[in-house]
């Protein structure tokens, strides 16, 4: 007897979730049973390619289809009325990053889903990359010993004159938003992640972030964690990256391209993978996330650590098999909607840092 597959909506059809299809559809578990965009066009192109039905919106699909698990990966504005649809609906969610724009939109999320019994799982994809899960591990085997600096740089473009920021209908007029490499988009990954890898809450942060509609600049970011390591997030999408073709390594894994996904074939030289630096007190490690790559450096040596082939976008299929298995055995979300508010609240009182030139504890809420 063959086991009943698992019923998943895709809600939202941008370049990520091509991504996340590609990944889903190679788990025998699932089954894609309907995928909705306001975009009645990409919305049939997707339908088609997956074969799947297709709606315009949340609501006219819940009416013809009763998915398990909802994945919205639609613009982070939307996450509060669709995550409710769904949960009044009886239906799981699995939501991308950021989880709202706003701590009481999130909040709400929450007890919706709560009210109505479903659950609603975090989309925390960086766990699900091996190169991170060996990294973590290493760290806490006390390999580098104890962790002092763990950063990120992201400084990338075509110069400012090419930079297209994300539009009001992610993040509002006047909210803070910016580009799609930037602090609140994207930075929100490793205010989860920088935590977990070093087993150590962000106790205060400095920094500041762009806004939808004003002009971009720098952004970055300081976290001190409990432990004492120090965190740094740097970005600036609108200038050209000085990194050198030969500074790049045969990826492993895809490296995310905007505005289209996942993109390139494992094996192929990437001049300018995306990377985190975590240095110890006995040594360092360089972790390639999506080329799926990991060096150990330690006084007089530098070398390649072994990980489990698997990286962007398989990490996404890894994501919502803990999801599934999570609800089959009646278990809460492995990463649950608390890690989104976090990393919320934490990204949001960066952006308070700003206004009163001020470190601005985390834990004050």
């Amino acid at each position: 007897m063959s086991t009943p597959t698992v019923p998943i909506a895709i809600i939202g059809l941008g370049a990520v979730a091509d991504s996340h299809l590609a990944a889903y559809r190679e788990l025998p578990e699932i089954e894609i049973v309907a995928v909705v965009d306001p975009r009645l066009e990409r919305m049939r192109e997707v339908a088609a390619r997956v074969a799947a039905p297709g709606f315009t919106d949340c609501r006219q699909m819940l009416e013809q289809v009763r998915p398990r698990i909802a994945c919205v990966l639609s613009t982070v504005a939307s996450h509060r009325a669709i995550t409710e649809q769904l949960a009044a609906a009886g239906v799981n969610v699995l939501c991308e990053k950021p989880i709202a724009n706003r701590v009481a939109d999130a909040v709400a999320m929450k007890e919706s889903c709560a009210r109505h019994g479903v659950q609603l799982m975090y989309g925390s994809s960086y766990r699900y990359l091996p190169a991170v899960i060996e990294a973590r591990r290493l760290i806490a085997s006390g390999v580098i010993g104890q962790v002092r600096l763990i950063e990120e740089r992201g400084v990338v473009g075509e110069g400012a004159d090419k930079f297209v920021p994300m539009s009001a209908a992610h993040y509002p007029e006047g909210t803070p938003g910016g580009g799609s490499f930037g602090l609140f988009d994207h930075g929100v990954h490793l205010l989860d992640v920088f935590p977990w890898l070093v087993g150590s809450p962000v106790r205060r942060v400095l920094g500041r972030g762009n806004y939808t509609g004003r002009a971009m600049q720098p952004e970055f970011a300081m976290l001190e964690h409990e432990c004492g390591a120090l965190g740094m997030l740097t970005y600036d999408e609108s200038t050209v990256s000085s990194d050198l073709p030969w500074e790049g390594l045969f990826s492993h894994g895809r490296g995310w391209v905007n505005n289209a996904g996942f993109v390139g074939a494992v094996g192929q030289w990437t001049p300018g993978a995306s990377f985190i630096r975590v240095h110890g007190t006995r040594g360092a490690l360089r972790i390639f996330h999506y080329a799926n790559r990991l060096f150990l450096a330690v006084p007089g040596e530098i070398r390649e650590i072994p990980v489990s082939s698997g990286a962007a976008p398989e990490h996404f299929g890894r994501q919502m098999r803990a999801f599934v298995h999570a609800l089959d055995h009646s278990l809460p979300a492995p990463n649950g909607i608390d890690l989104g508010i976090s990393a919320l609240r934490t990204l949001l009182h960066i952006y308070e840092s700003a206004e009163t030139g001020r470190w601005v504890a985390t834990g004050r809420d």
